[in-house]
């Protein structure tokens, strides 16, 4: 604290204009500005003046508060209050927590999938008899003068099937990439777990060209593993592990960790699908006769494949419909009688 001169007085609080001399603490009338001398003795009138230590903060600190948030009363509405309000509800059961997984159930879509792939497959086969006959008429050909109306009808019956086993196998894939992207997600919440992979993970490894080579196949795989496990988990409930097997139930979930065969049939015959419809689209190029025989035989491949590719993903798709509908138990109807009262002896 030190004591600055030459500064006007603080004024009294209780009478303001006035200031107290600190000599003789008389009061000082209000004096004007440029004169600091007590009225009574003329000694200087002096100013306590704090002054912050060195080294602190030279301008003062201010403290903004909040904004004074105030009530600005109820809602006004134009045209009177509304007349809206919830809707009238009657008293309903709540589902058990299991049967909220089962929302969005793909099993009617994977039966529909599977109807369509087997149609594809059956198309595909009569695709593949018309490029036989095809290549028996160029055989012929080589010796014999054929008629223009075979060779005409043989065209057009190979451009027929191969649109049809086009359009087929587009509504397939049309059908099937969304019940997938619904199966690998229902299959995880089926087993209490959440889905490993985003749904547009799954779209992309189905649908771009070269990776879906080895993404439809990981993802069918990853299905029929997890749907293998919610298998063996409804055998264990019902016992039939124990029965059938004297290996624990760890170790059979670990056994079921491995993907099935017709899985696997599945993956290795679309691969080949993939690689001899590469090998007709690469010989197509050529315009040699043995250049256009060979892609006939390429295209005869290709229809076989397209059907086994087709038959057993049809046939997979009804055994994930089958995995994921529950299966009546034997005790469903049973119904547990109360115990008949005691009689005293």
């Amino acid at each position: 604290m030190t004591i600055d001169r030459g500064f006007a007085p603080p004024t009294d609080r209780r009478r303001p204009g006035y200031v107290r001399c600190a000599r003789c603490n008389v009061l000082q009338p209000p004096s004007p500005a440029g004169q600091y001398r007590c009225v009574a003795c003329g000694a200087p009138l002096q100013r306590w003046v704090a002054h912050p230590p060195p080294g602190g903060p030279t301008a003062p600190v201010t403290r903004t508060r909040p904004p004074e948030q105030r009530y600005l009363g109820p809602p006004a509405y134009r045209g009177g209050h509304p007349q809206w309000s919830f809707g009238p509800m009657v008293w309903h059961e709540i589902p058990p927590a299991g049967d909220a997984d089962r929302g969005d159930d793909p099993a009617n879509a994977l039966r529909w999938v599977g109807w369509v792939a087997a149609v594809t497959a059956v198309a595909a086969l009569v695709a593949a008899g018309a490029e036989i006959w095809r290549f028996s008429l160029m055989i012929q050909g080589r010796t014999l003068v054929l008629s223009g109306a075979v060779v005409r009808a043989s065209d057009v019956l190979v451009a027929i099937t191969a649109l049809a086993v086009g359009a087929l196998a587009l509504l397939t894939a049309m059908l099937a990439i969304p019940t997938l992207v619904r199966t690998h997600a229902a299959a995880a919440r089926r087993i209490g777990r959440a889905p490993s992979r985003r749904p547009r993970d799954i779209v992309l490894r189905l649908l771009v060209p070269g990776w879906n080579v080895y993404g439809a196949g990981q993802i069918v795989t990853e299905i029929d593993r997890t749907l293998d496990q919610l298998r063996v988990a409804a055998q264990d409930e019902e016992g039939e592990i124990d029965a059938a097997n004297p290996v624990s139930p760890r170790a059979v979930r670990r056994q079921a960790a491995h993907a099935s065969t017709l899985t696997i049939l599945w993956w290795i015959s679309w691969i080949i699908s993939a690689g001899l419809i590469a090998a007709a689209l690469v010989r197509g190029l050529g315009g040699s006769l043995q250049a256009i025989a060979d892609t006939v035989e390429l295209h005869i491949a290709v229809d076989l494949v397209a059907a086994v590719v087709a038959g057993l993903g049809a046939v997979i798709a009804f055994r994930f419909a089958g995995l994921l509908t529950d299966r009546p138990s034997e005790f469903d109807s049973w119904v547990v009688q109360p115990p008949e009262p005691t009689r005293p002896a």
